[in-house]
């Protein structure tokens, strides 16, 4: 198996979610209420500027275990260092028509080169299951738990089954559904039928690029998007990022 080796069985391992686990109860202990996320091997982590711990970006796994106690060495490799002549990424944005990311670069004299990136939703899917390594289940069962108590009982239900309910701003008049693991969906009445705004996307803490996943376990961000749309709506859209319908990210 190449350089891959074997331990001995008496070795013991925790899985991401368990890491995940004891970091937020070392955290609580003193007194960070935010906790700490956890890296997970393959996938990008990105923080939110204004949260304390943002060095953990740096953090990088060396190594894994199988469940038979196989090592998996992880060899990043090291970003390389940026020549002034290099181009570098200036913009970029979503083309609907194209259904393709557009990326600008520039290099030192000013010259610029356009480059494009296809995403679709089947490798957002595949790497929030990666990402959902992380989440410790008795995390996802409290935030349920407490979802129960600040909604209606028909709709808690329908959130169970489905992964999604919906609520109606009494101040905006704009409905919201409200899903677990993917952006929620605004829309407004429009006569008969309701016209969909836009998807938005917000990770309180953070998130793992190119996913559907926060670093916080699905529920939890679910109450987030409730409970910033009920406390200041204008806020809620002003941090969150607006994709379309055709963009991977928005996950229809």
């Amino acid at each position: 198996m190449g350089d891959e080796t074997k331990l001995k069985t008496d070795k013991q391992f925790v899985t991401l979610a368990e890491a995940t686990r004891l970091l937020a109860e070392s955290r609580i202990a003193d007194n960070d209420w935010s906790g700490m996320p956890l890296p997970v091997p393959g996938l990008e982590l990105v923080i939110e500027p204004r949260y304390r711990h943002q060095k953990i970006t740096e953090f990088r796994w060396q190594e894994y275990f199988e469940e038979d106690g196989t090592r998996i060495p992880l060899n990043e490799e090291p970003k390389p260092v940026q020549s002034p002549a290099e181009y570098r990424l200036v913009n970029s944005w979503w083309s609907d028509r194209l259904r393709t990311k557009i990326m600008i670069y520039h290099d030192k004299w000013g010259h610029a080169r356009v480059g494009a990136e296809s995403e679709n939703g089947l490798w957002f899917a595949l790497r929030t299951m990666e990402a959902a390594a992380a989440w410790p289940i008795q995390a996802e069962e409290r935030a349920q738990k407490k979802l129960a108590t600040l909604i209606p009982a028909h709709l808690f239900e329908t959130y169970m089954l489905t992964g999604h309910y919906h609520e109606v701003s009494e101040r905006s008049g704009v409905a919201y559904i409200f899903r677990r693991g993917r952006p929620t969906v605004a829309m407004r009445e429009d006569g008969d039928a309701f016209r969909v705004l836009c998807a938005l996307c917000l990770h309180p803490i953070g998130y793992y690029g190119q996913t559907w996943a926060g670093v916080m376990c699905p529920t939890d961000e679910v109450i987030a998007h409730l409970l910033m749309m009920r406390g200041s709506e204008e806020k809620f859209w002003a941090n969150a990022n607006q994709h379309s319908l055709d963009h991977p990210a928005a996950g229809i």
